[in-house]
């Protein structure tokens, strides 16, 4: 009786784990692409905001990158549509516009710029392993110069954050804090 209650469980655990590997049905992709990017444009939008008492030209490039994945969203969804007029996929929910933890909404000075630009090529990075994924797997069949194109763009957004957050003002550690985090290893040891 053991027997047979283990290998229906069995066969139910090979059940989903085949409907896990079941391929996104075209409005599932759609979905899922539109999601993605329009997370991603919201989040460069905010950053243009708080940049914007940092460094005004900051901000302007994080809102031409919201308006670059905005774009890319618009020309993926089409694309899936199969160049049909295009039903506007349900928006997420908005999202928090306070920072992770920060004390101030505005970025203020470099450390938080720096951490900012670390978050934002991140995710950069996040979107190309998205659309890597795709264009591997072969989810968007005929697609795939333009999932090409948007990998392209997004190595591009992240060489470009890369450089920008390199050209900051280097973080300065005070001499103290080398020295006491010297001391605290000379303890461990």
């Amino acid at each position: 009786m053991d027997i047979s209650n283990q290998s229906q469980g069995s066969t139910s655990h090979a059940s989903d784990f085949r409907s896990r590997l079941t391929p996104m049905l075209p409005a599932e992709l759609r979905q899922a692409v539109d999601d993605h990017e329009r997370r991603q444009s919201q989040r460069y939008r905010w950053r243009a905001l708080r940049f914007l008492t940092y460094h005004p030209g900051l901000s302007q490039l994080m809102e031409a990158l919201a308006d670059e994945s905005r774009d890319r969203r618009e020309v993926l969804v089409e694309a899936l549509a199969g160049g049909r007029p295009v039903q506007p996929c349900q928006a997420p929910a908005a999202g928090d516009c306070r920072g992770r933890g920060a004390a101030h909404f505005f970025i203020v000075d470099d450390d938080i710029a720096h951490l900012e630009l670390g978050l934002s090529l991140l995710e950069e990075r996040r979107t190309e392993r998205f659309y890597t994924r795709l264009l591997r797997d072969g989810a968007i069949p005929g697609l795939d110069a333009l999932l090409g194109d948007c990998i392209a763009q997004c190595r591009a957004h992240g060489r470009l954050l890369e450089e920008t957050r390199q050209s900051l003002p280097a973080r300065h550690r005070s001499l103290g804090s080398i020295a006491r985090s010297r001391r605290r290893r000379r303890r461990i040891g």
